[in-house]
């Protein structure tokens, strides 16, 4: 059986992640890319650099022009030479897999269907001037798209959140779901790693134990009004309410310099006096983060529309307890079997003394780390990807 991963839209890299995982694990799968190359952020580029695999069949498309028509033909050739069998999609040009005769399945990795019925996010640091100039285009002809690749797929993952506008675009269509990937580590490796990534951090940063979010800061004015929202504030507000439960100052709250509203989490910390007990780090590969999930004391997730991330997921296979915000009141949503030892908040109160029991309770936060790793591996492994992903590309 030879698979297909198909993205017309990077993702923070992870469909590329995943051809090279399934490859690895025996399983044939071909992908492809069809982004156009440019100077802006290519995020599958920027986590796992510039490679050539013999299953990355993207330089076959040249990504330069405008053809629908040769694009089409191009998967017809593709799906005969490569015998493909199934395939795993997402992204705006997805539908010309359907009109290849490529039946797939979709993964809405959130805005797009926003995008496909109500607006537009231009992707940050985008020049004004370009928007004037391309708003049109993306608001009569990507969304055309971007809507017509989510109703042709054949099966959609999509979290809970999103499930009353996918009923009304697609009423009919079949869910599925498959889990986060991560590589896990074995526990007695990593609790060693864990305490000299503490150590390194902690003695850069010159505080006794820090806390950790690698979520990006989108979240203020207009920002908050979509689905795409953060909730940045309720980190800061939580931090704060722990430092006045427990009487901490010598601890840190390290954040990552990513996203349009960094200014804005800057200032409120500022305004909430907390500017001294908080470290900026640049944005870096996700594997350089490993070190500060590892360190970290706790981790925050997202706060913003509620969905599990891997903002959250990547913390709990470091055995790191983490605190987000998620919802699992539609059952009709596919979802794991069991859900993740979270500490699933938004009050930042409640935050501020789970933060405390953490850093007080030392067998409760041995506990939790070891019950955040365990969930991880037993469900979001690359052995439980493969079993999970080729049970769901046969049926």
């Amino acid at each position: 059986m030879n698979y297909l991963i198909f993205c017309s839209y990077e993702v923070g890299g992870f469909p590329f992640k995943m051809a090279e995982m399934l490859n690895r694990h025996g399983v044939k799968a071909y992908y492809i890319s069809t982004s156009p190359n440019s100077n802006d952020h290519n995020s599958t580029v920027f986590h796992y650099g510039e490679r050539k695999e013999d299953w990355d069949i993207s330089p076959l498309f040249d990504k330069k022009r405008h053809s629908a028509g040769k694009d089409i033909e191009l998967l017809k050739h593709i799906k005969s030479r490569y015998n493909i069998s199934g395939c795993f999609a997402t992204g705006h040009k997805s539908y010309f897999l359907d009109k290849a005769g490529i039946e797939y399945k979709y993964w809405s990795y959130g805005s797009d269907l926003d995008q496909s019925s109500k607006y537009f996010v231009f992707p940050e640091k985008f020049p004004v001037w370009k928007k004037l100039v391309l708003n049109p285009y993306f608001l009569l002809t990507f969304c055309r798209m971007q809507k017509e690749s989510i109703i042709r797929a054949k099966a959609i993952m999509i979290s809970s959140y999103q499930f009353k506008d996918c009923r009304a675009l697609c009423p009919e269509t079949q869910l599925f779901f498959l889990p986060h990937l991560i590589h896990i580590e074995h526990y007695e490796a990593l609790s060693k790693k864990k305490i000299e990534s503490k150590e390194k951090i902690c003695r850069s940063i010159g505080a006794e134990r820090f806390f950790f979010s690698s979520t990006r800061h989108f979240w203020s004015g207009k920002n908050k009004a979509f689905t795409d929202c953060k909730g940045n504030d309720v980190i800061l507000y939580s931090f704060m309410s722990y430092l006045k439960i427990s009487g901490d100052r010598t601890s840190k709250l390290v954040l990552v310099k990513k996203g349009p509203d960094v200014i804005e989490t800057q200032r409120l910390a500022q305004k909430l006096g907390l500017s001294n007990y908080i470290v900026w780090i640049e944005e870096m590969p996700r594997d350089d983060l490993l070190i500060y999930y590892q360190g970290a004391s706790m981790c925050f997730g997202q706060f913003g529309t509620p969905g599990l991330t891997y903002a959250a997921v990547e913390p709990l296979s470091n055995g790191t307890p983490t605190v987000t915000f998620i919802s699992n009141e539609n059952i009709k949503i596919p979802f794991y079997g069991v859900v993740p030892p979270i500490f699933n908040s938004i009050e930042f109160k409640e935050i501020g003394n789970f933060m405390n029991r953490i850093t007080r309770d030392e067998s409760y936060a041995s506990k939790t780390s070891y019950d955040s790793w365990l969930w991880a591996q037993e469900n979001c492994s690359e052995e439980q990807f493969v079993k999970s992903f080729v049970k769901e590309m046969a049926s």
